[in-house]
């Protein structure tokens, strides 16, 4: 069985920054934060992460209650940010994804630095949430490489011995090291916020500039899992 684990944001598809959007006003209205700053590096990154380093930003304390409550007045804000500033499927995506599922001994699973309940938004809106088993998100862990560990990790209590390959499909540098990390093939595309120049910097197993030749990628998808 080939596993291939997919990021979400700038690799499925874009929503506009309703994450940034949904994040200040939480601030704002959670914690009283006039005018919030959220001029954070957001790709690549876990939400865990981000809530820290944003409420540090904002003069508030990081501690494990304010986190959580930053994380429930987020995850209540993300379906109406998303429902007002729209987003689109990025090129190719869904023909990809509807030929892969058709592939046998093939499993399509989500591993995101988003928090899997905003995860599970943003596929449900865009009505790409019934292509992945599981979701595996970014709440646990600040590093992208342990978010990974954990999901390799609940890849083989899934599927045990019957895994041959792990694939990494993503859009940033992290998603490519997070890969390796855990010893698994990488698919770059350059559809987020960096250039095929960054990503092929990074040495990933595959790299395209977007999903849109659809037999052409997913017979290289294939090959480079094995």
């Amino acid at each position: 069985m080939r596993v291939f684990l997919f990021d979400i944001d700038g690799t499925l598809l874009s929503a506009n920054g309703v994450g940034a959007s949904a994040l200040s006003r939480a601030l704002s209205e959670e914690f009283g934060v006039a005018n919030p700053n959220t001029r954070v590096t957001f790709a690549g990154r876990t939400d865990r992460s981000l809530t820290i380093e944003l409420l540090e930003l904002n003069q508030v304390e990081p501690s494990i209650e304010h986190c959580g409550r930053l994380r429930q007045r987020y995850v209540s804000l993300i379906g109406g940010e998303l429902t007002r500033q729209g987003g689109i499927v990025l090129p190719g995506v869904r023909q990809l994804l509807t030929a892969m599922s058709r592939r046998d001994n093939t499993s399509m699973a989500i591993m995101t630095g988003n928090f899997p309940e905003t995860a599970t938004r943003k596929l449900e809106h865009f009505d790409l949430r019934r292509w992945f088993s599981w979701i595996s998100g970014g709440d646990l862990h600040i590093d992208r490489d342990d978010l990974a560990r954990r999901t390799a990790e609940i890849v083989r209590r899934r599927y045990g011995t019957k895994v041959r390959e792990l694939v990494v499909v993503g859009d940033t540098p992290a998603d490519i090291r997070c890969g390796k990390a855990i010893g698994a093939k990488t698919i770059a595309v350059a559809t987020g916020q960096y250039s095929l120049d960054t990503l092929g910097g990074e040495n990933p197993t595959r790299l395209f500039s977007d999903f849109s030749q659809t037999d052409e990628i997913l017979a290289a998808i294939f090959d480079a899992a094995g």
